[in-house]
């Protein structure tokens, strides 16, 4: 694949329209250029505007999600289910927070640092060392990754990936805006309708039928603000206790331990909404391992509760090249800890090396399952004279090279 534009760009035919997942472009070319990534993604914050201009969040944002078809980039409601997504989601969808455009913002800066990288800022074995990183672990600084990356993007991503919602960009627009700066590219967010631009004309008195208007020398009596304001808060009070009672708030409860079926039955006769994807874990099959949110937040009855539920089994890790001993924590990690090893002489691999894997990486297996691991013994040919080492020698038998 190579980095012409003509990869990236629609088509113009009007009878096929040619649909490009974003996540395949980054699967295959890696970190973009960067002026090819603030193309897509002044695109895609431009549509993140207008979603949330129409009261929309996508929650939802990913590669797998984002398109580019005869319309341009765009979001689509297909792909990864929407709780399996976790190295794309918020610190406080992670911890189960209330969330917001905000956290959409991140999720898409998220999805930026991929583009400009070519790997997302957190990754993990398992899905709660992802979360907690999303929590707790600064992002790498993107240069550090791609020297390529100018400081300016830099600081996009870094701002769109702040931890604390109040430090990231407020609004899409914003976002955009950013993006456009660095583009060189005049973004000037259009006047929303509806919206007040002049100063509020003075307030229209109405008089009673039989009432006569007061002579115009007489002055009007302003009606107090401070009486005004407290009736005003009464009625926000009153409104948010009726409110509560209507849509009834109620805490998320534990389910984290429990069957995917009676996690289910549990949250649906409180009220709450259940969307669920499996998950590799070392637990076993059915079991749920994480909810989102957690346990003890409080939300309206309607409110979606996300699970992840083990599927018993865990994904082979590619070891080829890594040492024994990191290899033997990795599978500990993933708890495959019934290994056997064996050697041959590899002229790929240093000693000590892992060479092979049985089964092969991205088998999935059962933890606990035997897993084999063929280690380098050393070279297997003389570099000198190239004749096959045998079995136990430290000196080629033709040239007399010490292996």
């Amino acid at each position: 694949m190579t980095d012409s534009d003509e990869y990236l760009e629609p088509t113009d035919s009007p009878s096929v329209e040619r649909t490009t997942i974003l996540a395949d472009v980054l699967k295959e070319r890696g970190a973009l250029p960067e002026s090819e990534l603030l193309r897509i993604f002044l695109e895609l914050a431009g549509g993140l505007e207008s979603a949330h201009g129409e009261g929309t969040a996508r929650r939802d944002i990913s590669p797998e999600r984002i398109v580019l078809n005869g319309e341009g980039w765009k979001f689509v409601d297909y792909g990864l289910p929407r709780a399996g997504m976790v190295r794309y989601m918020s610190p406080e969808r992670c911890q189960g927070k209330p969330t917001d455009a905000r956290s959409d913002i991140y999720s898409l800066g998220v999805v930026l640092f991929q583009a400009a990288t070519g790997s997302v800022p957190f990754d993990a074995d398992m899905k709660f060392q992802i979360m907690d990183a999303h929590v707790r672990t600064p992002p790498p600084p993107p240069r550090t990754i791609n020297p390529t990356v100018s400081a300016e993007l830099e600081q996009v991503i870094l701002k769109a990936l702040a931890k604390d919602p109040a430090e990231r960009f407020q609004t899409a627009a914003e976002f955009k805006q950013a993006l456009a700066g660095i583009a060189g590219v005049p973004d000037q967010p259009e006047e929303s309708p509806g919206v007040l631009t002049e100063e509020p004309t003075q307030p229209v008195e109405v008089w009673a039928e039989g009432e006569r208007e007061p002579a115009l020398s007489r002055p009007r009596r302003a009606k107090p603000a401070a009486i005004l304001i407290p009736l005003g808060a009464v009625v926000v009070v009153v409104a948010g206790l009726l409110l509560t009672r209507v849509i009834g708030f109620r805490r998320v409860p534990l389910v984290r331990g429990m069957s995917g079926d009676e996690a289910v039955q549990v949250l649906r006769g409180k009220g709450f909404r259940v969307e669920a994807d499996t998950v590799d874990d070392t637990l076993p099959a059915g079991v749920v391992v994480a909810q989102v949110p957690e346990a003890g937040a409080k939300g309206p009855r309607s409110r979606v509760v996300e699970l992840s539920v083990s599927g018993g089994t865990v994904e082979m890790p590619a070891l080829a090249g890594i040492a024994l001993a990191d290899a033997r924590a990795r599978l500990a990690r993933l708890a495959l800890d019934t290994v056997k090893v064996d050697s041959q002489y590899s002229d790929d691999y240093a000693a000590n090396m892992v060479v092979a894997t049985g089964p092969k990486a991205g088998s999935r297996i059962a933890p606990h399952t035997w897993v084999k691991l063929t280690v380098s013994a050393g070279r297997a040919t003389c570099p000198q004279c190239g004749a096959r080492r045998e079995r136990g020698a430290r000196f080629c038998t033709k040239c007399g090279y010490k292996l």
